[in-house]
């Protein structure tokens, strides 16, 4: 009895599928005989021309990729070395000492997504993901007392469509978000 329900339920869902048109990823539309030519010998092979009024059907999703960089100083103005830095992902709930949800998710992305400040307190982080007009990012001190104490701090960074390079853009891809950062770590007392 099992097995027939699994069965049907197949059937169903490959049904459904070809009446929503899940089967082609692009356009069925044939180019007429008049417009196709074969290639004479030792000739390289030019792609044919493709009509204006066909329509190219795309399934995926927009990316963008980002490119955060600048540097992490203390009230006085000099670099912080060691201090962590991430962009987090979309949808995470965070302050800047909790970061909300499970736990393991949240340790994996922040130690995969880090990078540190060097002894400058510069810092070039590079990421992609949804394309999105604002980011957070979050700083964390830690290396404990080696340069001094200093609080996290969360930042909400806004991206303009001018911060975009649009020049690598292609396919789903919205090209490349650069923002310069200068951040400021207040010491904890």
């Amino acid at each position: 009895m099992k097995m027939k329900f699994l069965k049907l339920e197949n059937w169903l869902l490959a049904s459904l599928m070809g009446v929503l048109g899940l089967t082609s990823c692009h356009s069925s539309k044939q180019m007429p005989a008049s417009e196709q030519s074969e290639p004479e010998a030792n000739q390289p092979v030019k792609p044919a021309p493709r009509p204006r009024d066909e329509i190219r059907l795309m399934y995926g999703t927009p990316t963008m990729n980002f490119r955060l960089s600048g540097q992490v100083k203390d009230p006085a103005g000099k670099p912080v070395k060691g201090v962590a830095v991430n962009m987090l992902e979309r949808g995470l709930e965070a302050t800047a000492d909790t970061i909300f949800g499970d736990q393991e998710n949240i340790r994996r992305h922040l130690e995969s997504t880090s990078v540190t400040t060097d002894a400058k307190g510069r810092f070039e982080l590079q990421t992609s993901g949804l394309p999105q007009q604002e980011v957070r990012v979050l700083v964390r001190d830690v290396d404990g007392e080696k340069n001094g104490s200093f609080r996290n701090k969360l930042i909400d960074v806004q991206l303009k469509p001018e911060d975009v390079d649009r020049s690598n853009a292609g396919g789903w891809n919205q090209g490349t978000a650069n923002k310069v950062l200068d951040i400021e770590l207040e010491r904890k007392k």
